[in-house]
């Protein structure tokens, strides 16, 4: 069950927090957000069932799933989707952007790309001892029972 969610730069949601139960209610008025949360939810089930281009192509691309408010002046970190829940076995975190730009052009620009995507242990906070998978561009590293970590770096 999943027990927290944060949603980042999604849809209508700039960001926002909620813990969890079993049962939830959400209601506001129409057009804050409410189907925005229950989207998130399908996104993280794409992602955990190997969908994830998929669900983002059916949504229309990335750039439409973007928050597109106004940014901050100071904010000069690259505009990525960001959720973000807590289980009863791990935490997730899946950060998804556009690629890097480049000097020359290309059709690619909009092509949704994981940038960071991470699992950690249940009960432990959120710290590299307790991190299990780190997929960060195009490598993945992993980490066995007995704490030796493997990369790869084949295209993913």
């Amino acid at each position: 069950m999943i027990q927290y969610i944060r949603i980042q730069n999604f849809r209508s949601v700039k960001d926002i927090a909620l813990e969890l139960g079993p049962l939830n209610i959400v209601f506001g008025p129409n057009g804050c957000g409410k189907s925005n949360i229950y989207n998130a939810i399908h996104l993280l089930t794409a992602a955990a069932e190997g969908r994830l281009s998929g669900f983002i192509s059916e949504e229309g691309g990335l750039e439409n799933m973007m928050w597109s408010g106004e940014r901050s002046p100071l904010d000069r970190h690259p505009r990525r989707l960001q959720i973000a829940c807590r289980t009863d076995s791990f935490d997730y975190e899946l950060q998804i952007g556009f690629p890097e730009k480049l000097p020359y052009p290309t059709q690619f620009m909009l092509d949704p790309i994981v940038k960071e995507e991470n699992i950690w242990l249940a009960g432990y906070s959120r710290r590299p001892s307790s991190r299990v998978l780190q997929r960060r561009n195009q490598a993945a590293f992993l980490v066995d029972v007995t704490g030796e970590k493997s990369t790869f770096t084949v295209s993913i």
